[in-house]
């Protein structure tokens, strides 16, 4: 089955086409996902499905992939799923360092992470492909101090573009740079079983929404009742 995948759910956009789980291109691009999705999506040609990244990350990277994702579903009749966006970094991290299919006991343990607003960051501990701690969001120096506080730092990996624009908070830690996205192809692997002999439905369609995983600023501003002096009722 050959899949379109993008995710948008860091500031860097990633397309991939996968027929069953080969990749068979990828692409990323550092532009705004809503510039750049028209042009960067490549020939359609033999696609059966889509699937998209829903996050944790940018907010408007997550609608305008989602958006484009479902309009492409609409138009073409394709079904459609989607998958963690930090998922898809554990799962091209432990594919890098060779812990896919094998016993995860000794694997390293790796924190993927996605940049979120103002020092925060999206993250997820795994150890292969086991998940250690949930998908939450963090400051990013407390979240070094709960990965220091496992007490082996040597052991531990982080990864991903949440990581990489907090440097200076994770000194000591180890830092890969091998991924500055969450890579579309493995958004495309991770759905397959959902796709695989799927069919069009608009109701899966319509369900499908963002891990947003915390309120954007907009909504925490009108909750406080900070939008155009309107008080809290």
């Amino acid at each position: 089955m050959r899949l379109l995948a993008l995710d948008a759910s860091s500031p860097v956009l990633s397309v991939a086409l996968v027929e069953d789980g080969h990749v068979l291109s990828e692409s990323t691009h550092d532009a705004r996902a809503g510039d750049l999705l028209p042009c960067v999506l490549g020939p359609l040609d033999g696609v059966q499905g889509i699937a998209v990244g829903l996050g944790p990350g940018s907010f408007t990277g997550l609608r305008v992939a989602l958006a484009a994702a479902k309009a492409l579903a609409y138009a073409r009749r394709w079904p459609i799923a989607g998958a963690s966006s930090l998922l898809a970094l554990a799962l091209a991290e432990a594919a890098a360092r060779g812990a896919l299919g094998t016993d995860t006991q000794f694997a390293r343990l790796v924190c993927v992470t996605i940049e979120a607003r103002r020092g925060e960051v999206y993250a997820s501990l795994h150890r292969g492909l086991d998940l250690v701690w949930p998908e939450a969001v963090y400051r990013a120096e407390v979240l070094a101090e709960k990965l220091r506080a496992l007490g082996h730092p040597d052991g531990l990996v982080l990864a991903g573009p949440g990581a990489l624009a907090n440097r200076a908070a994770f000194e000591g830690l180890t830092l890969s740079d091998a991924f500055r996205a969450p890579p579309a192809s493995q958004i495309g692997r991770l759905c397959l079983p959902a796709l695989r002999d799927a069919r069009y439905s608009p109701d899966a369609l319509f369900a499908l929404a963002p891990n947003y995983l915390q309120q954007s600023l907009a909504e925490v501003a009108l909750a406080e009742g900070r939008v155009g002096g309107l008080t809290r009722a």
